[in-house]
């Protein structure tokens, strides 16, 4: 029990903020406006605005973006432009300068490795969550802001087990599968559902549970990350080792969510809001 414990106290915060790694986030590539370093994008909800000028539509979206990043700028919210031309440093900050563009922009930034999200030309957007993994890759500046309101609300809120699973037949489930929670029974009682007679209660409940298996392997995953760049910050917690290096399957999952009642311990303290965050956007007239 005590190792559980030790391993879900570790688990919750590790998810409390990423680790992620940012290309040419440096003053060779630097373009304008404040030099970033990685410490600056910890934890914040990154927007990419990927742009060129020999693509005259992404230069008009300029100040489109500039409004996203105003209506945010107060909140663990990063803009960070993507400039994907030819290097011609005096055309480019004349467009920047034209567009009264403050957010800063670097040439070729991009997450490291790359998110692999379907770029191909600009423009185009990558919205990045606090944890440092990519949750949009898109050309559209609508679905671009909305996927930031998202995760600028997502900060400091209990992180969802399912994904984006449409619960019908078990909504009562879709609030208590959270990160940090313990989730054993309601993993029993979703297998035994999987022998119902009702075929849709069978489909929802083993889709259900293979986004709880994919959870985990994305936060075993997300772990590895940060113990690779971090400077032992985790190496007090041998149990969680342990418990990541055997939780691939369901049962893993179980011991590394499980915790005690004395624990109890809360999810989301600090959130940011989505209610108050979507009020800024359409105040700024996003």
């Amino acid at each position: 029990m005590k190792k559980t414990l030790v391993a879900a106290v570790a688990l919750a915060a590790l998810c409390a903020s990423g680790a992620a790694k940012w290309k040419n986030l440096n003053d060779k590539a630097h373009i304008s406006g404040d030099k970033l370093t990685e410490a600056d994008l910890l934890g914040k909800a990154v927007f990419v605005y990927y742009w060129d000028c020999a693509e005259t539509t992404s230069v008009k979206l300029l100040p489109e973006v500039e409004k996203v990043w105003k209506a945010f700028q107060t909140k663990k919210f990063q803009v960070v432009g993507n400039y994907v031309g030819a290097k011609e440093d005096e055309k480019v900050k004349a467009a920047i300068q034209k567009n009264k563009v403050t957010f800063p922009v670097y040439y070729n930034f991009s997450l490291d490795p790359d998110p692999k999200v379907g770029f191909q030309k600009a423009p185009f957007f990558n919205v990045v969550n606090h944890r440092g993994v990519s949750v949009l890759g898109k050309a559209s500046v609508k679905e671009a802001t909305e996927a930031a309101v998202e995760a600028v609300g997502s900060i400091g809120m209990p992180i969802s087990l399912c994904g984006d699973v449409d619960f019908k037949k078990f909504k009562g489930m879709a609030g208590q599968l959270k990160l940090g929670k313990n989730v054993s029974n309601i993993v029993k009682a979703l297998e035994k559902k999987k022998a119902d007679k009702d075929p849709n209660v069978v489909s929802e409940a083993q889709e259900i549970l293979s986004a709880i298996e994919r959870a985990m392997d994305d936060e075993v995953r997300h772990r590895a990350l940060q113990r690779g760049r971090s400077r032992g910050g985790d190496e007090a917690h041998p149990a969680l080792h342990e418990d990541v290096a055997k939780g691939r399957g369901r049962r893993g999952l179980q011991g590394v969510h499980a915790r005690t009642e004395e624990e109890g311990g809360r999810n989301g303290e600090g959130g940011e809001g989505q209610g108050q965050v979507q009020g800024q956007r359409q105040g700024q007239g996003i």
